[in-house]
Parts: structure tokens; sequence; C-alpha cells
């Protein structure tokens, strides 16, 4: 399959309207939530010629992307994919903050003037994000002819892909794919059936086995490694039954167990046909716009680790899924009228555990929040001589974020400014604490590293704490399992691949970063820049130079 039609007239100023041409055609936005970019070279021994390997070999693959902030969490990656923006603009600086005003977490995609359509509850919009997305400057572009369309596991991650302007937005809510009110009134005739069809239910009772002989799954942390968590009936070794914890049935354990194998992504994949066939995209007067957000990596990750036979074997058959989508493309539209970007919100951190069985003095470890909060609870005791029967000075530790009482600060005659430095201080004092910026550094002052910018980038003053901390390498906020959610690059270096009409293939070393997606695409299709990007043009994978005369800078 070779890209031969042009999409674009290149060498014309950026905004003449080249979105509307006789040939029809469609940008599909791959995001694997969780998908380290060392996983295509880890595991390129067990992948085919038709998925991952083909974009590798024929699209523009950027080596050396990684998220410039310090919140490498699933709402905010997926907040800068398509806007070019991070939350220091967009404002989504987590997937939960706390709202100092409210006196409660807030979720990033929460509106309590939405409601969920097609299921039951809460109400779901981009009302919280900040400013517009590729999605949205397309569709303004196109007198709101063009479509997007937005799917995933995860409202959190269709919502912000889609962004505000969407056509619709879907994400599953235990048995069925749901919307927003802010998308639409009633859920279309297609998406209906297909909730209808059971197709949801037809897990139930699978086992989730190994698609390779044994030998390929060596060099990798043991299959029942005791460190791994045992949830939902899958238990830690294959094969794992798809059933939820007993008894088993159409229960949330279930969804759950669906959600972690990659059955989950059989179902997305199966969801973004329909969606493609029943919206007619890419088969209309513009251009259109398909988000997809594979979220099984995210959960099995978190599960399993980075590491193990599941996430070579989910990395496998997703190599599959993507070799049957490109062709399903190539079928229904023409992969030749295709742009494809493939990349990630965020990696994940190896499990402390598995560093720590090669080498029992490996610097790696986990602290608790409630460790921290003991910490920061002694320091301001010792200076500022606070005691259980005063009001707490501190209002919340919420992730990596510590959130001051501006109110018990005022009776006290305390300076904001003093007693986040007091906090800031002891928390350095900590072995496993790497770094920690008060809200006065993080306002005031020149980043003096990359480390400094990349906390910045993640800085919201209204959502933020007064305290931003973290943590050092392989040491993990958490209990159980791993996670993700630091600076560091095994949480920010992802997959950044362009494939299409317009893209130069080639391996770029190149320094690059998700937020160049959304000005790269609007460069390459003659579409205003997203309201406040700060992301760059790639304009080494661009086979000709694109028209900047009316557009503003590349950077």
């Amino acid at each position: 399959m070779k890209c031969t039609l042009s999409l674009l007239l290149l060498g014309v100023p950026l905004l003449s309207t080249p979105v509307l041409t006789q040939e029809s055609r469609l940008v599909v936005v791959i995001s694997i939530d969780q998908f380290r970019y060392d996983y295509l070279t880890r595991f390129n021994h067990a992948l085919s010629k038709g998925g991952f390997a083909y974009l590798l070999e024929n699209g523009a693959n950027f080596t050396n992307a990684h998220y410039e902030h310090g919140e490498t969490s699933t709402g905010p990656g997926h907040a800068v994919l398509l806007s070019g923006t991070y939350a220091d603009r967009n404002g989504i600086v987590q997937n939960n903050w706390y709202d100092r005003q409210k006196k409660r977490s807030v979720y990033c995609m929460e509106d309590e003037t939405a409601t969920i359509i097609g299921a039951e509850g809460e109400g779901r919009s981009p009302a919280l994000f900040v400013g517009s997305t590729f999605g949205d400057e397309l569709r303004i572009g196109t007198g709101f002819q063009a479509k997007v369309v937005s799917i995933s596991f995860k409202d959190r991650a269709a919502i912000p892909m889609g962004g505000k302007f969407a056509n619709a937005a879907y994400w599953l809510v235990d048995s069925s794919f749901a919307s927003s009110s802010y998308y639409m009134s009633e859920l279309p005739e297609w998406v209906e059936e297909f909730n209808s069809s059971g197709i949801v239910r037809s897990y139930l009772g699978r086992t989730w086995r190994k698609a390779l002989p044994e030998h390929y799954y060596r060099g990798l942390s043991p299959d029942d490694a005791p460190y791994e968590r045992d949830d939902h009936g899958l238990g830690r070794a294959f094969p794992h039954p798809i059933r939820g914890n007993d008894p088993p049935g159409m229960t949330a354990s279930y969804y759950e167990a669906l959600r972690i194998s990659p059955f989950g992504n059989e179902l997305l994949f199966a969801f973004a046909r329909e969606a493609l066939l029943h919206e007619r995209l890419g088969q209309r007067t513009t251009a259109d716009l398909l988000c997809i957000g594979f979220s099984s990596y995210d959960y099995a990750g978190h599960t399993f680790g980075p590491h193990s036979h599941e996430v070579l074997d989910l990395t496998v058959r997703t190599d599959s899924l993507l070799a049957e989508l490109l062709a399903f493309l190539d079928a229904h539209v023409g992969l030749a009228r295709c742009v494809i970007v493939l990349s990630s919100d965020h990696g994940v951190a190896p499990f402390p555990e598995y560093l720590l069985a090669e080498r029992a003095d490996a610097d790696a470890g986990r602290i608790s929040v409630a460790s921290v909060q003991t910490i920061c609870e002694t320091a301001l005791n010792n200076r500022f001589g606070t005691d259980k029967s005063m009001e707490p000075i501190i209002e919340r530790v919420q992730g990596r974020n510590i959130h001051l009482d501006l109110d018990v600060l005022a009776e006290r005659g305390l300076s904001p400014a003093v007693v986040a430095q007091t906090l800031a201080d002891s928390l350095l004092a900590r072995e496993e604490i790497a770094y920690a910026f008060t809200f006065t550094r993080l306002l005031s002052e020149s980043p003096e590293s990359s480390l400094e910018r990349r906390i910045r980038n993640s800085f919201y003053p209204r959502r933020s704490g007064h305290v931003v901390f973290g943590l050092k390498p392989f040491y993990l906020l958490d209990s159980k399992g791993t996670g993700h959610g630091s600076p560091y690059a095994y949480d920010a270096h992802v997959p950044l691949i362009l494939l299409g009409p317009g893209i130069r293939p080639g391996r770029y070393a190149t320094k690059a970063s998700p937020a160049d997606i959304a000005p790269t695409l609007s460069a390459l299709l003659g579409v205003e820049f997203p309201a406040q990007h700060t992301g760059r043009v790639l304009r080494e994978a661009l086979a000709a130079e694109p028209g900047m005369s009316q557009g503003g800078s590349t950077r």
C-alpha cells in the first residue's frame, strides 16, 4: 500500500481553503493508553509486518518524542495530543484535582450541567478544558461540515481528543458505549444497535491465552510474579479467565476483567469500525477526524507491569488489530486518503520489586501519601507550633500536590509563601523525594532546568497545589501495582508516528513531543492552529514546506 494521493496543495498560504477538495479524506489519531516507546523495540521480534512495522517502515517515526510535562497521566496526556498545549494553558492538571473553592476533588471531565446519554452516571464534557483542539479548528474551518468522532473506553481520553466542537465522543460505561448531553440528546441508532448486539456479554467465560510459543516470552519478569496484582478473577499467570470475581456474571468485576484483557481492545476496534461506516467518515466532501483511544494497555500495565508476559502478549494482539485497522481503512476509505497518527498519553514505571529482585540494594521503592502528610505536619509543628487543637494548615494532599488552607493561614497571620517553602524544604530532606517546588517559584522564576520546566508546564495556579513534589526515579507513590505520573523517560517517552500523503517517511531522532501533533496536522491540512498551541510543526517530516504566511510561527 503506497500513499500516493496528495492531500493538499503544497506551497499555497496556510489558511487558503485546502480542506474543501474534490477528494474526501480522513485523519485517524490512534492513542494507545500507557504505551511506552520501548515496546516497539523490546517486542520487535514478536511483531508482524502489517501493523506497527508497517507504520515504522512507511511513516515518519520520531524516536525521541517525550511529554514535556510533569503529570504523565491519562487526562493531561490526552488533553495535550490534539491541542498542542500543556496544563499550564489547557488547565487539565491531573485526572482529579482539588478545587479549593468547592472544597472537594474535581474530575477532569466532570460537568454538573450535562447528563450521560445511553447509560447511568455523572455528567461529562470538555467544560474544564481551556482552549481548542485540531478537531475544533477543523470543524470551524469547514463551517462545521467536517465530522469529528472520538472513542475510547475512558471519557478522559475520548473527550479531550475530540474537543469542544466534536460531533460525538463515546466511551464505555459497564456494558454500553455512552455519550453526553453536551454532544447529543440521544444515541444514534447504530450505537443503540451495537449496544444491544450482545458483543460486550460475548466475552464472558472467554480465556486469555498466550498468542505465541513460550520462547517469545523469555527475558521478561516471571509470569506469576508476587508483586503483580490478582484482580477480578484473572489470576497473576496465564491463562486468564474473563469472568470477574465469583460468582461470575455480568458484574462490574467482569467489565473490569474485560478492560484489562486484549478483548477490550477488540471490542473498541469493533465499535470504531461501526463509527467509521455509519458516520461515513472520510467518504464525504470534507476532511474528517476519527480519534481512537485503546485503553486496555493501561489497565493491564497497572496490573502486570511493563516487563510482563501480559504486556508482550497484548502488544502482539494490538499489532494484529492495527494491521486490521489499516486494511479496513484501505478498503473503505483508501489508505492513500488517510493521515494516520499513532502516539500515547504516557508510559509506565517498572515495579520497584522487579528491580529489587535483581539487586536488593537497588534505589527503588514506594512511599505512601500518608507518610508525605506526616512529614509535612511534623515540619509545620516544628516551625509554627501547630497542634491537634488548631485547624490544619494543609487542606488537602492530592497526588503530588499539597494545598494550603488560606483561611487558616490568614487567621494565624502566616505567609503562604513561607509555609509553602517550609513544606518544600521538609520534603527535600526525605531520601525518596527528588523535587519540591513552591507556587511562588513556579509562578515567578525562569525554569532553572528541564525538570522544572516540565513541572511548570503542568502548573495551573487555580487548580495546582501550593507545593508540587515528586519522587526519585523508580519510586512510586502507590501501595499496589505500578503506576505513572512522573516526568521521567519511562513515563514520558512515547511513540510519535505519522503516515500518509504529505508525510516524508523516515526515522527522526530530533527532539519532539506529542504537543507537536496538532500544529503539524494543522499545517498539513491548512487548518488554523489550536488557539494556545506551544508545540512545533514537525517540518522535517513534511514532504514539502507548507505555506506559513497566514498561520503564525511553527513553534
